[in-house]
């Protein structure tokens, strides 16, 4: 994990930081992104918090214990992040590091709440054009990262439908079976025309209800598993109505 995280680092440092530092100072971005890279910073730092949770458990802190450290080191993890940014041109946005406070929080919220536990937020990525191109936002030497290639990523809010269908539907209703809602972003960088946002309904998996919970390994998997989104039936409902057999 602690070479996960160096690696992320320099990753960033040689795409983001190396030509653009300057003096700490605050800066909001509200508009790039569409607010897909707020909503970003929620889901990894949730996964972040996921993954000290489970390295923690396995020295045999106790569950509770492990899930309040690990959320606290992923939150200390991406305000790390934020102070660096904070010496860059971009400077340290606000509402970012509360985006990382509540995906901080998402997994202590999801313990202590019945109603949320049965509540996934995921991702799916397909890599766009911009992907190792430069940025076209003016910075020296910046260019798109895979977790800043919002046109490439889809997040989804997957619940399941359990209580909100008709006794009779629910009955026959798959309970691996999930709906859930997507949001991304298109013409991100403004070069092919206005940035605008599209969100889908769609079908998701709940690998949990799929993959046996039989040891801790295939506990684990089917967890990690459930942080991504895989191809099922969609709908797009915004900007236009498009029906995908399979969307990814």
């Amino acid at each position: 994990m602690a070479a996960a995280m160096v690696g992320i680092h320099l990753y960033q440092e040689s795409g983001w930081w190396k030509y653009n530092r300057t003096s700490f100072h605050f800066r909001e971005d509200l508009t790039y992104g569409r607010s897909v890279d707020k909503i970003g910073h929620i889901y990894g730092t949730a996964l972040w918090a996921f993954s000290l949770r489970k390295i923690i458990g396995w020295a045999n802190v106790p569950d509770h214990s492990a899930l309040l450290l690990g959320s606290a080191g992923a939150f200390l993890f991406q305000t790390f992040v934020e102070v660096e940014d904070g010496f860059s041109t971009w400077g340290f946005d606000r509402v970012d590091f509360l985006s990382d406070l509540g995906g901080a929080l998402w997994p202590i919220a999801q313990y202590h709440s019945d109603a949320l536990k049965s509540v996934n937020l995921k991702m799916s990525y397909k890599p766009s054009s911009l992907l190792h191109k430069p940025s076209g936002g003016g910075f020296a030497g910046q260019k798109h990262l895979v977790m800043d290639d919002y046109e490439g990523q889809t997040f989804w809010l997957a619940l399941s439908p359990d209580g909100l269908l008709p006794r009779a539907a629910a009955s026959v209703w798959p309970d691996f079976l999930n709906i859930a809602v997507g949001y991304g972003v298109r013409d991100v960088s403004g070069v092919a025309g206005v940035p605008y946002s599209v969100v889908f309904i769609g079908l998701d998996y709940d690998l949990k209800k799929i993959i046996p919970q039989t040891s801790s390994f295939l506990v684990t998997l089917s967890d990690v598993l459930n942080f991504i989104h895989f191809p099922a039936p969609a709908l797009r409902i915004h900007p236009t109505t498009v029906a995908y057999g399979l969307y990814y």
